[in-house]
């Protein structure tokens, strides 16, 4: 209940802060918009629709894990100076109210919660969530306030959702390049339709519906937009822990439904996914959750796009697709 009150006191503080912005002239010293967005996803949808009209940086360093990121002090000295402040959701980035809370006495910086209107799902301790699609081990992480999934952009819908707060946000900001905003964002969600129907055809005709990951609950959008059996190790934090008894449930899964492959995260060590491999004799493939971006994929200019082909590709290989 607290959190849901200081919630909705931000969202009047919200409010407030687009009151007194000034709509004409971006903070930019070059005449773009200054735009921060806190993890890849949003930095990557922001420079799509903004083009070489906005500024964009990410606050978090490649790499990072948002669950248990610690905000410095020179982070919020960064947003303060921006025109636009991109965040997913006070759930994922819980906190985002410490920017906003400062920045609101001292800039007119707008601070946009982009998940506003996105379909949720429960994290899977929740009654409401279906098991006929998604399973998983207790979810006790202190770290969580909410009892829903904070990895909304991997629902395609969700992603156009997150699209439209974005490209909104720069025209209330930069009114005179609004229809380069509104053109940007709607190429953008056309080729997230393309992908969007990429992926249906794709693992419509597949040997096996079940998704086995050795890595913390991430995906649960993407198997339940595509009607996929979703099982995971750990629960929502990253860092936690599966226990022996949560392993050994894996592994009899495997070897019950014959898998051939079993997924690990990108960026995690796949020790687990090693143990359970060399167990029951599966081979590995991996999945990006679209925030966790090595730094070196960030520099080779991989796009949230090109990420989610790449899971694509996986997993038609791992669940045997036509």
């Amino acid at each position: 209940m607290l959190f849901k009150k200081i919630r909705m006191i931000f969202f009047i503080g919200l409010t407030l802060i687009l009151s007194c912005a000034p709509a004409e002239e971006p903070a930019g010293k070059d005449g773009r918009l200054a735009v921060i967005a806190t993890i890849f996803p949003l930095y990557d949808f922001a420079r799509n629709i903004g083009g070489d009209r906005v500024s964009v940086t990410m606050l978090l360093p490649p790499g990072s894990d948002v669950h248990h990121y610690e905000l410095k002090p020179n982070d919020i000295i960064r947003v303060s100076k921006a025109d636009i402040f991109l965040f997913t959701s006070f759930d994922l980035e819980q906190w985002a109210y410490k920017i906003i809370n400062a920045a609101a006495e001292k800039t007119n910086m707008l601070a946009v919660e982009t998940g506003q209107g996105a379909f949720l799902l429960p994290l899977p301790d929740s009654p409401e969530l279906d098991p006929g699609h998604s399973e998983g081990p207790p979810t006790n992480d202190p770290n969580h306030a909410s009892k829903y999934d904070p990895h909304i952009w991997l629902d395609a819908a969700n992603a156009q959702k997150m699209i439209d707060n974005i490209a909104a946000a720069f025209i209330i900001r930069d009114p005179k390049n609004s229809e380069v905003y509104k053109e940007n964002a709607g190429r953008y969600k056309r080729r997230l339709t393309e992908l969007d129907e990429k992926y249906r055809v794709s693992l419509s005709a597949c040997k096996t519906k079940t998704v086995l990951h050795a890595g913390h609950w991430a995906f649960a959008y993407l198997a339940n937009r595509y009607h996929l059996r979703y099982r995971s190790a750990y629960n929502s934090s990253a860092d936690a822990e599966p226990s022996p008894q949560q392993i050994l449930s894996l592994m009899e899964q495997v070897r019950a439904q014959k898998l051939r492959y079993i997924y690990y995260e990108d960026l995690a060590a796949p020790k687990l996914a090693g143990v359970i491999a060399s167990e029951t004799g599966v081979e590995l493939l991996k999945l990006n959750n679209g925030h966790d971006v090595g730094k070196k994929d960030f520099q080779a200019g991989e796009t949230f796009l090109s990420l989610m082909e790449k899971n694509l590709a996986n997993l038609k290989k791992g669940m045997q697709c036509r």
